[in-house]
């Protein structure tokens, strides 16, 4: 039975923190998930759950990884979308395939267009757009704006490649 009583003054538990937390550190959290998903003793139900879990928080660290929430920004936006270059499903089925890191995923490109340009984009990856090139689909599919990344650089939407993406982070041969 549960003692109610015990639990009216209960100290909430915070951890307060104004840094970043280490890429490598979420990268571990994320390949504990992930080892958790392929755990024998979870059901296909939890299993399921276990999934959306991750996706949904590989998706959170990712927008608090990138600098102000995105490494591209389209020029003159209204209301603000969020888009993955690369689709979210395919950065997580790959990741769960074992051909991306977890710190690669946490890295993936983030871009902010306008949110009235978001169904322009919605089914250019599987007809022309490349993991080598993730901006080309924009390109294919006839998006006009400009898009700058957090240096201020404009994007070649048919140059710009995923290993740009990656050194304009700072990080060195990661793919």
């Amino acid at each position: 039975m549960i003692d109610y009583q015990s639990l009216s003054n209960l100290p909430e538990i915070n951890f307060r923190s104004k840094e970043r937390p280490a890429l490598q550190e979420l990268a571990q959290y994320i390949d504990e998930m992930k080892s958790g998903l392929f755990n024998d003793k979870w059901s296909t139900a939890t299993k399921k759950h276990i999934k959306g879990s991750l996706a949904l928080y590989i998706r959170t660290m990712q927008k608090q990884l990138a600098p102000n929430g995105a490494h591209y920004k389209a020029v003159e936006v209204d209301k603000q979308h969020l888009e993955h270059p690369i689709p979210q499903t395919k950065i997580i089925t790959a990741y769960l395939h074992d051909k991306l890191t977890a710190e690669q995923v946490l890295q993936m490109p983030l871009c902010v267009i306008d949110d009235a340009d978001k169904h322009i984009l919605e089914n250019e990856w599987q007809t022309v757009a490349t993991w080598e090139h993730p901006f080309k689909r924009y390109q294919q599919a006839g998006y006009t704006r400009t898009i700058k990344n957090v240096r201020g650089e404009v994007i070649d939407f048919s140059t710009w490649t995923l290993q740009d993406h990656f050194k304009m982070l700072g990080v060195v041969d990661i793919l």
